[in-house]
């Protein structure tokens, strides 16, 4: 298969150093785009990295690789400094490159990442709501994160199965039931779910404040949920159903959709098989008051517990029969879990019971994420303690209208409605997607919402810019893939140098599992097509060769700002 993109860059380099006698660092080879233009079109260190090992100065072992540098792919290269090593690439390269790319963005990046007919899979953990409760702020995070985690890993040519593991199981449905029992009111339940359910939780919970015996009639009506109990069932289910239809409101506004929803509830009865499993080979051991635990490698932390001295199950039991049901049904060369930073020391343990139990070959990994903070302090909210979503994204959109206003588009009423939900969701991810995930995400809504800096109206605007000239070109991207590139000036040059890292940022954001990098990159592509198309003429150029070649570069800026959005799952209006 044809190296493309980076790969060809990297396949070259490294038939260099082989051919000089030497061999290839096991971490590879990192090409960086140049600081500095005049540096060259990229940049790499390998010098740096192969004289430790080959015991030489860096830069004669640069000297001895450049000697066997294919000069048809690099037209020029220099060492610089203590051995960096600065690489033109030739314009037919970039040509070509871009010409595939506008053809079919989607075929040419299955060949950048030699994209198998057979995928490997990954299953996938994420978002999961409590069944009756509202969805607060701090789901948006497992949300979206999770979403934009798949996008990519499918891009990067994985099999990805998105599992919504709900909370929908527990003793709170016991209590719950009985708070409808004693006070609900099931036709204003069945008008207006999740606000009444949570009202009848949060009464239970007062309730039982005053007569501290109700927690055992929430006990004793779980226990009959367990069992069976053909009344409670009904009511649960009933329950589950509602808060689904509530749920999916959400996800439809997010634009976020799952493979499969199995919450808690699921692995009830595929536990007893995992603790009758653990028990006789001796890897669930008696604990205090004979509960069931693990210990772990490290005798400093504590124990796992797998079962409570009451003969109850925990979380961990039902994540384990969970990893089994996963590895039993798919198979799957990851399983990834995007859960917040405070569930590390648990899912710590859960992996090393996984692997001491031999659930699967696959290899299991947390993606965690910081908190949700807000610069402004607490955001407002109408309905008690709990940041709904739904009010967050109701107050995205109206400031996404309000911003389109000021801005004077000149749309129409529906189409300004519409690019105002637009804006407004793309805003509320970018935001989050566009930060490391292993800090603390700061919501900030000047920054989220502005045609400024790096934000998703930024990047729409910027799209939407390049949309216009297509049009008005009256070219399509089919037609554009057939004109060839003639890089003249140092904007267009750094614009295609841009374009080339495109497949190597989605590399970066599946291996890392961050979204961010991805981000990064399109507000940096960003910035260098306002560079081009401020200061060049795109249908008024000097020839029609050069119009050609601008309206390709044009293309690829486009293809690769609505593809990257799109895995950040942000859309991309025509016009704004």
């Amino acid at each position: 298969m044809k190296k493309r993109n980076l790969s060809a860059l990297r396949e070259g380099l490294r038939e260099a150093i082989e051919k000089a006698g030497m061999d290839v660092p096991s971490g590879g080879i990192h090409i960086e785009k140049s600081k500095t233009p005049g540096f060259g079109h990229f940049a790499v260190n390998i010098a740096m990295s192969l004289a430790g090992r080959e015991k030489g100065d860096p830069r004669a072992i640069a000297e001895k690789i450049k000697a066997h540098l294919d000069p048809v792919l690099f037209e020029k290269v220099e060492i610089a400094g203590p051995g960096f090593i600065n690489l033109w690439v030739e314009q037919k390269f970039y040509s070509t490159e871009c010409a595939d790319l506008a053809a079919d963005l989607e075929k040419y990046l299955s060949g950048v990442f030699e994209i198998q007919k057979k995928k490997p899979i990954m299953l996938l953990d994420t978002s999961h709501p409590n069944i009756a409760k509202p969805m607060g702020v701090h789901h948006l995070l497992s949300t979206i994160i999770g979403d934009a985690v798949k996008k990519i890993y499918k891009r990067f040519g994985y099999q990805v199965v998105n599992d919504n593991y709900l909370g929908d199981w527990g003793t709170q449905f016991g209590k719950l039931i009985y708070a409808i029992r004693q006070w609900g009111d099931m036709k204003l339940i069945g008008k207006n779910p999740i606000p009444e359910l949570l009202n009848l939780y949060v009464k239970f919970h007062n309730e039982a404040e005053k007569d501290p015996g109700l927690e055992d009639f929430g006990r004793a009506e779980f226990k009959k949920l367990e069992k069976g109990d053909s009344e409670n069932r009904k009511l649960w289910e009933f329950i589950v159903a509602k808060s689904m239809v509530e749920f999916q409101k959400i996800y439809d506004r997010l634009h976020v959709e799952f493979d499969m929803i199995n919450g808690e509830s699921f692995y009830e009865n595929k536990m007893p098989a995992i603790l009758e499993y653990g028990r006789k080979k001796g890897i669930f051991i008696d604990g205090e008051q004979g509960a069931w635990i693990v210990p772990m490698e490290n005798p400093d932390e504590p124990p796992a517990i797998v079962r409570k001295s009451d003969g109850s199950t925990l979380y961990a039991t039902r994540d384990l029969a969970r990893i089994k049901y996963w590895e039993d049904n798919w198979h799957p060369e990851l399983m990834v879990n995007v859960v917040d930073v405070a569930q590390e020391l648990y899912f710590k343990q859960l992996f090393e019971v996984t692997d001491k139990l031999g659930l699967t070959k696959a290899k299991n990994v947390h993606v965690k994420f910081g908190r949700m903070q807000f610069e402004d302090g607490k955001m407002s909210t109408r309905k008690g303690n709990i940041i709904l979503l739904e009010e967050v994204l109701d107050e995205s959109e109206d400031r996404a209208m309000k911003l389109a206003e000021e801005k004077g588009i000149e749309l129409s009423a529906d189409e300004r409605k519409e690019l105002a939900r637009i804006m407004g969701v793309g805003a509320i991810k970018y935001n989050v997607l566009s930060q490391n995930r292993t800090t603390n995400i700061t919501f900030n809504w000047d920054k989220m919402l502005t045609f400024e800096g790096n934000s998703a109206p930024y990047l729409m605007y910027t799209a939407a810019r390049a949309h216009s000239v297509i049009r008005k070109a009256e070219t399509d991207a089919k037609e554009a893939a057939k004109y060839t590139l003639e890089l003249k000036e140092p904007a267009e040059t750094q614009l295609a140098i841009e374009l080339l890292l495109y497949a190597d940022s989605i590399r970066r954001a599946a291996q890392e599992f961050k979204p961010n990098l991805i981000a990064n990159y399109l507000y940096e592509l960003a910035q260098e097509f306002n560079v081009f198309y401020n200061n060049l003429p795109i249908l008024q150029a000097d020839s029609e060769e050069l119009k050609k070649s601008r309206l390709l570069l044009t293309v690829c800026v486009l293809k690769i700002m609505e593809d990257g959005l799109g895995l950040l799952g942000i859309e991309v209006p025509e016009k704004m």
